[in-house]
């Protein structure tokens, strides 16, 4: 496809994709725009991410990728439909659209990660914090998060000092209200996270459970508690095993917290790890 050259925009394909995206994206956000030439849609969306390339002018990246020719890059990254686009920062996907929305759209997503004036305010809470004045720090979170419900940081500072306070339910609680799970790779793993570690502070001894699945093999809530303990004490593989069994009889349970869990789990051993690979072709195989 014939497009106007930028410094602002490249071609992805598995070869560069851990400079171009991953790398990068610890710089700023990078915008991936998952495509096929055959696609109406795709090819409608081109000249509206362009136009953003350009209007911002290095603020972020655009990175393209063919899915006809890197579909194993796309099912990596739970692409099932194109056009869709990911934006990546530090490492993560941090929002997503799917289908050709309107330039408005792409623009409330970079905004949204693109620096803003309660950036300054919530180093100041990040601070107060640090200095040891815990309820001070959250009350300016408190405070922020309904002066500006936009700015996706806000939630994610919040919820991660609330995991070191040990508070995870109450961490669980604030992804929740903030709406990012369902686009925020960052933020789902931060609730599954915190989902897990709630769970291990009520679950019964790692026998016990055992003991109760013997007599209901197929109860996801006890799967979750045991799965939860076996990541406790180091053993990934159990505790994929038996999120994936709730998967199979539940996808749902909990919103979906076992598939969250895995993928928290694939991001915490590494995409290239053994035990990662199979795992997830196992989930893409699920019914």
């Amino acid at each position: 496809m014939a497009r106007e050259t930028s410094p602002y925009i490249i071609d992805g394909n598995r070869g560069n994709f851990q400079d171009s995206v991953l790398k990068n994206s610890h710089k700023g956000p990078v915008m991936v725009n998952y495509w096929a030439e055959k696609a109406g849609p795709c090819l409608r969306l081109w000249p509206v991410l362009e136009k953003l390339a350009g209007g911002y002018a290095g603020r972020f990246l655009l990175v393209n990728i063919n899915t006809d020719r890197e579909a194993a890059l796309a099912r990596e990254y739970g692409v099932t439909s194109v056009p869709t686009v990911k934006l990546f920062l530090r490492g993560q996907v941090v929002d997503q659209i799917h289908g050709a929305e309107s330039e408005t759209q792409f623009r409330r997503m970079l905004d949204r990660q693109l620096a803003r004036e309660s950036d300054s305010q919530l180093a100041q809470a990040a601070g107060i914090y640090q200095q040891g004045n815990t309820k001070e720090a959250f009350a300016a979170l408190d405070s922020l998060m309904i002066q500006d419900p936009d700015n996706p940081r806000i939630f994610l500072a919040y919820a991660k000092l609330l995991m070191r306070e040990k508070r995870y339910r109450r961490a669980a609680e604030v992804i929740d209200a903030s709406g990012l799970e369902n686009n925020s790779e960052e933020a789902a793993m931060l609730k599954a996270n915190a989902i897990i570690l709630a769970t291990v502070e009520q679950a019964p001894p790692l026998e016990q459970l055992r003991q109760a699945l013997d007599e209901n093999a197929d109860d996801p809530d006890l799967l979750f508690r045991l799965a939860a303990r076996q990541l406790i004490a180091d053993d990934a593989a159990a505790a994929l095993e038996n999120l994936l069994r709730i998967m199979q009889i539940d996808r749902h349970y909990r919103n979906g917290v076992a598939p969250s869990s895995m993928r928290a789990i694939f991001a915490m051993l590494g995409r290239d790890q053994p035990l990662v690979r199979e795992f997830r072709q196992r989930m893409l195989d699920l019914p």
